[in-house]
């Protein structure tokens, strides 16, 4: 991700991490660089949708945040969705994490592995990790009210990373399945619709782009390692 600043063109590696922090805190524009997919990146475009950024600016000046877990977390610290306290803060990362190692853990099981071992792959993803991970979010998510957040009455980073975490699942090929053991957990259902339905979503996911977006990632993952190798070629 990169930050524009009308002070950048002094901006390089022996910057202090003050002046760094203050381009961080801020700034005028964003551009989120990633593949033409939804996937691991879906997440960072509705904060800055959520948030009312323009992310689409370009500039000269940049100052730049790799990794995906560290852009979701500093958008959505700038956006107000981290909490109002250092408890409320951890309680959101332990949900954001836990989404994200789910993810991971189906790329690098089922996804990333060879053909052979995909389907014996996926059972044991489908009957332990995914079914533990519905189970543990649907409890807290029940015991909070089951008003469709996790944290309160409020939109926060763990309610958007599940809700693009689902969306992810329903784009597989394996999306019948997967999602048939998410549909018995109506308060995850729940939590999803209820971010879609913020009228800046709404409007997002409704968008050309969105829905680009959405058909790219599901003709990705017909054939991944194929897919990427054009990407990167």
């Amino acid at each position: 991700m990169v930050h524009s600043t009308p002070n950048a063109a002094q901006i390089n590696r022996t910057t202090p991490s003050s002046e760094l922090a203050q381009v961080m805190a801020h700034p005028e524009s964003f551009r989120l660089l990633y593949f033409p997919l939804d996937a691991r990146g879906q997440t960072s475009r509705d904060l800055l949708i959520y948030g009312g950024a323009n992310w689409e600016g370009v500039s000269p000046q940049q100052v730049v945040i790799p990794e995906t877990n560290a852009i979701e977390n500093y958008l959505a610290k700038h956006f107000g969705l981290m909490g109002d306290n250092e408890y409320e803060e951890n309680l959101i990362r332990s949900f954001q994490c836990s989404s994200a190692w789910l993810y991971s853990n189906y790329l690098a099981a089922v996804v990333w592995n060879m053909p052979e071992v995909r389907e014996k792959n996926l059972e044991v993803f489908k009957t332990k990790r995914l079914a533990h991970w519905v189970k543990t979010h649907e409890r807290h998510l029940l015991e909070n009210g089951n008003n469709d957040h996790y944290l309160g009455n409020k939109m926060s980073l763990a309610d958007i990373r599940t809700a693009n975490l689902i969306n992810d699942f329903s784009l597989q090929p394996w999306r019948t399945e997967l999602m048939e053991i998410i549909s018995q957990a109506p308060a995850l259902i729940k939590l999803k619709e209820t971010v879609e339905n913020d009228p800046k979503m709404h409007q997002w996911k409704n968008s050309d782009e969105a829905k680009k977006l959405a058909a790219s990632t599901k003709a990705f993952f017909v054939d991944p390692i194929a897919a990427f190798g054009k990407l990167t070629a």
